[in-house]
């Protein structure tokens, strides 16, 4: 009798979780993950898309967001995540440098592929750190650099 009611009050323990357990769980999962990495890197977008068009007439500005850059950028990031050890990831940097690099011969953007591909790179690596240093400097640098030929 006594093994019934131990039975019975776990399994009504197991609905019984409180709020944060619940949110605990769900963060672990991949798809938050997922959501986060196109969060930083739409966010990183944004402010160099900003200092990028801050030197141009209105009439020449492109869209702040480029969203050719934020699908190439975000696919990179996602196959670095899925490759982590070996020669592979340096295969898929060096190509999606290389493919940014023709990519950016003709566009809008021009000036932002490379950087937008190395930063994407460092994000799929899990460099947060080092993502979060090079947007400030590619903004530094947009900033001080700011006119029509770039």
């Amino acid at each position: 009798m006594a093994r019934g009611w131990a039975n019975l009050h776990g399994r009504m323990m197991l609905f019984m979780r409180t709020e944060a357990e619940r949110w605990t769980g769900a963060l672990l999962h991949g798809w938050v993950e997922m959501l986060t990495l196109f969060a930083m890197l739409l966010v990183a977008l944004a402010l160099i898309g900003w200092c990028w068009n801050r030197g141009l007439r209105p009439s020449d500005r492109p869209g702040v967001i480029p969203w050719q850059l934020l699908l190439a950028g975000y696919a990179l990031a996602l196959l670095l995540r899925h490759f982590k050890e070996g020669l592979v990831p340096a295969a898929i940097i060096a190509g999606g440098v290389m493919l940014a690099g023709v990519i950016a011969r003709s566009g809008a953007h021009r000036g932002l592929w490379i950087p937008v591909m190395l930063l994407s790179a460092l994000l799929g690596l899990g460099y947060n750190l080092s993502f979060a240093l090079l947007t400030l400097s590619i903004m530094l640098v947009l900033l001080i650099s700011a006119g029509r030929n770039r």
